[in-house]
């Protein structure tokens, strides 16, 4: 793999967002973080790649949560 530490790398994603109408993101890389913004705008959000790691995880965890939750919640109605 190539280190992000070079050059940017621009791409356009698939996923849309309502920002005066319905637009595609681009995502930049530059270094540890990542800019999205709507095209052709130029309103930038910039996150750091280990908050989104982070929030990713803490999704994951919530979600196993319940899961147990619900299961738990299951099995004590079928008793």
């Amino acid at each position: 793999m190539t280190s992000s530490d070079t050059s940017p790398v621009t791409r356009q994603t698939s996923a849309y967002v309502r920002d005066k109408g319905l637009r595609a993101v681009i995502v930049t890389v530059r270094g540890s973080f990542l800019e999205l913004r709507p095209k052709g705008l130029r309103t930038t959000e910039t996150i750091d790649i280990a908050a989104v790691w982070g929030q990713a995880l803490r999704a994951r965890l919530a979600h196993e949560k319940a899961e147990r939750a619900k299961a738990r919640k299951a099995k004590r109605s079928a008793k």
